[in-house]
């Protein structure tokens, strides 16, 4: 999880070296930067790293490789609007879905390419798609649950795919 990599890099910093705090967060298998802050959780810093995310501030980009047909052209763009509801498995897994009770969750995409796989024709792979998202709300697994919600799984997502 996030935190655990920020607890893997505050366990290499040396014990008079400055403090962090974790700003952000990201999904597992999810790559990419992990925002930090210069301070303990209740510094000034960190207060404002993380107001910066809550008050949506930040834009965030994904590229994503999702399974099934294709949503649009290449340069198509469009909106998920879906709101969720997390639900806690266990202390440390949680699963989102669209429910009509949940969150308000919005993510816009732009499709950057289409692949088709050339395979044995009993095998229906239904191609593959290549997206730039960006979500406008943070709610938890929200690309994931939105993309699977559009039938357009992210490829190897074991929990939604």
């Amino acid at each position: 999880s996030s935190d655990d990599v920020v607890d893997h890099i505050r366990d290499q910093v040396p014990s008079d070296g400055p403090q962090f705090t974790g700003a952000s967060r990201m999904d597992l298998p999810t790559s990419g930067v992990l925002v930090v802050a210069l301070g303990h959780h209740e510094s000034a810093s960190a207060n404002y790293v993380q107001a910066q995310f809550a008050g949506r501030l930040v834009a965030k980009t994904y590229h994503c490789l999702c399974s099934g047909r294709w949503l649009g052209a290449v340069g198509s763009t469009g909106v998920r609007s879906a709101p969720l509801r997390p639900v806690t498995i266990h202390d440390s897994y949680s699963r989102s879905y669209v429910s009509e009770v949940g969150l308000d969750a919005y993510t816009s995409f732009c499709v950057k390419a289409h692949y088709e796989l050339e395979v044995r024709p009993e095998m229906q792979t239904g191609g593959f798609t290549f997206l730039e998202v960006r979500p406008v709300t943070g709610r938890t697994h929200q690309i994931r649950v939105h993309l699977a919600s559009l039938g357009r799984p992210l490829v190897s997502d074991a929990a939604y795919g």
